[in-house]
């Protein structure tokens, strides 16, 4: 390389780190200058929480800070320490606006815990909120031993887990609303929203499950009947009328035997003749022949 070429190379090489120093002494400058400074917070996405729950765990933190070099870890990791949320995003409006983008956990089944509480659970288990009754328009799931529970975890019951994969399992096209499902020891029994109580079993070969039942809850619905179905074994569905008996009519009471008596008819004796009975002939009055003298 001529000397020409390396004298060059130099300078344009320190004219590089001269920019990027420069840059950075900027950068700096204005990270710590109020005109950037974060003034108004602006939240979206959430419909559970209210944005004075999501401005007490971010703006503490935000508010005042350069919009250049925000703590935005710190932020996300205060509000996503709420049991409603799933995930949060950030973004810049200039000059001194941030905007939060807030994803909430769905509620997705109610659950009747241990010590007869109620727990609001999103599909993946976590536990969104405690209720005092059941939270309208969700499934109820149970299990058979009741499994604790507590807001901002995720359950760790089996039985739970089973009732969350039946509900979530459901193929988009099954038109039938389930509002109670029990488990037991992984084996499920559900109700749907039209009175017809199901045995599913577990959760083992669930697309034709799903398909018999569809077919059979049609068939029960055009029968205007209350059934039991069960389709723990697909391939030999079983459906049970539930539809209870007509009101037994009532006996009417046995009569005394001295009033059964009193209203029968008299015996007849066996000696009398009876009264349509015509008086016997005397064959010597009667003009016949008498036997003994042939007369």
């Amino acid at each position: 390389m001529s000397k020409g070429r390396s004298f060059s190379f130099i300078w344009k090489s320190l004219l590089m780190v001269l920019l990027i120093a420069i840059g950075a002494a900027s950068l700096f400058a204005l990270s710590q200058s109020s005109l950037l400074a974060v003034e108004e917070i602006t939240i979206d996405g959430n419909h559970l929480l209210t944005n004075e729950e999501v401005l007490a765990m971010s703006a503490p933190l935000l508010r005042g800070q350069s919009i250049i070099l925000p703590p935005f870890d710190a932020a996300q990791g205060e509000l996503e320490n709420l049991p409603l949320v799933e995930g949060v995003e950030f973004e810049r409006d200039f000059p001194n606006t941030i905007r939060i983008h807030i994803r909430e956990y769905r509620p997705f089944v109610n659950l009747a815990a241990a010590g007869g509480k109620y727990f609001v659970l999103a599909s993946d288990s976590q536990a969104l909120m405690e209720k005092t009754t059941p939270e309208p328009g969700l499934p109820l799931l149970s299990t058979k031993t009741p499994c604790a529970a507590a807001v901002g975890a995720r359950s760790e019951c089996d039985d739970v887990m089973t009732g969350l994969k039946f509900l979530a399992s459901i193929p988009v096209t099954f038109n039938y609303q389930f509002v109670e499902v029990s488990v037991d020891g992984g084996d499920i029994r559900a109700k749907t929203s039209t009175g017809v109580n199901v045995h599913f079993g577990n959760l083992n070969g669930y697309d034709l499950k799903f398909e018999v039942l569809r077919q059979l809850l049609a068939r029960a619905s055009a029968g205007g009947v209350q059934i039991t179905i069960d389709v723990s074994v697909p391939e030999r569905p079983v459906t049970k009328d539930e539809t209870p008996p007509p009101a037994a009519t009532v006996a009417e009471e046995p009569v005394p035997a001295a009033e059964a008596a009193a209203t029968e008819a008299p015996a007849t004796d066996a000696t009398e003749a009876p009264a349509d009975t015509p008086p016997a002939t005397d064959p010597a009055t009667a003009g016949g022949t008498d036997p003994a003298t042939g007369q």
